[in-house]
């Protein structure tokens, strides 16, 4: 069906009446304008981050990467999230005729499909950054310098995953479904049952990598002190990867299932309310954008801290000598050691 044939549908004026008495409600516009400062401030947070940081971490290469990728599903999201928030505000307040503030699914979609897969694009790839490090455990020394190549294929699993799930979920999307808000899921009648089945796996998948994540530390911290100089090496840098990661993953696991957990409690009641209630309910619980603030400033601290101490470690090391020449040179000197101790023995 063409975009024609969508805009000459004619939405029924009583659709329009109720559903901006709905959108013009201060409990409606509230959470709006809260969430468009909320993608302000996460868009500000992250590009300053970004620039700053992000192509100076010293984390490997795959980890670099993933993390990069992770700001950038932050930072599409925060602007999307931004731009339709701060629209329905402004039409909410200057709207014309009741209509004004309705749209067709098929008006919104676009931005909508942007937003859930940045969503589910979060889980997937720290889901990806959780397998890099079981990697680089299993493999230890080994990892380092032999495996860059796997970056391109964590990104490519985090972004594909991320696409065709959301494309599965909005298979069924009717065009012609009036909405109030353009991230509505949870009131469609053609999505909503899918898009709870995508939060069941997202809530599944999140524990998984929490517990995971501390499993690897713990295993790592453990190995570190017994290891081998060829070995220790590997395993501080394990170590001080998931030390950096850790928070955005903890974070992420408790607001996203937290938020998972209240709209299925608040969708199992749905039948009991009005859907003005309901509504009301979906939009002050959608805590999307502050998920993304939240994260965006413990990209921005980890980032931060990280890039400090590193640079500490460098200068305390050797002021002089650059930090590729660093870890090639120590790389280089304990594995000399571990020969000479087999050589020996």
């Amino acid at each position: 069906m063409s975009q024609d044939d969508v805009s000459a549908v004619t939405i029924a004026e009583s659709v329009c009446i109720y559903n901006r008495s709905v959108a013009t409600k201060f409990l409606y516009i509230l959470p709006q304008i809260m969430c468009s400062l909320s993608g302000i401030a996460s868009v500000a947070v992250l590009t300053y981050s970004f620039f700053l940081y992000g192509f100076r971490l010293l984390f490997h290469y795959n980890a670099k990467v993933l993390m990069i990728l992770l700001t950038m599903f932050c930072l599409i999201f925060s602007l999307d999230v931004t731009f339709i928030c701060t629209r329905q505000v402004f039409i909410a307040l200057t709207y014309k005729n009741d209509c004004d503030v309705v749209f067709m699914t098929s008006q919104c979609s676009f931005f909508r499909r942007i937003a859930l897969t940045c969503f589910v694009g979060v889980t997937t790839t720290q889901l990806s950054q959780m397998l890099e490090r079981l990697i680089a455990t299993c493999l230890k020394e080994k990892y380092e310098f032999q495996t860059q190549w796997l970056g391109g294929l964590f990104i490519l699993f985090s972004v594909l995953s991320a696409i065709l799930t959301i494309e599965w979920t909005l298979w069924n999307e009717n065009p012609f479904e009036p909405m109030t808000h353009c991230l509505t899921y949870s009131a469609s009648a053609s999505i909503g049952e899918r898009m709870y089945i995508v939060f069941y796996g997202i809530l599944a998948v999140d524990l998984l990598i929490l517990v995971a994540f501390i499993a690897l530390y713990s295993n790592n911290k453990h190995k570190v002190l017994s290891a081998g100089l060829n070995k220790k090496y590997q395993q501080y840098e394990n170590l001080v990867v998931l030390r950096a990661l850790f928070p955005m993953v903890a974070l992420n696991t408790i607001f996203v299932s937290s938020y998972i957990l209240i709209a299925v409690i608040v969708r199992g009641f749905k039948d009991s309310m009005t859907l003005t209630n309901y509504k009301l309910f979906a939009v002050n619980t959608f805590s999307f954008p502050y998920v993304s603030l939240f994260l965006s400033l413990t990209i921005l601290v980890t980032t931060r801290s990280e890039f400090r101490r590193r640079q500490q470690r460098k200068e305390e090391t050797n002021g002089k000598v650059n930090t590729q020449t660093y870890f090639t040179m120590y790389n280089s000197q304990w594995s000399t050691i571990a020969r000479e101790k087999k050589r020996f023995c």
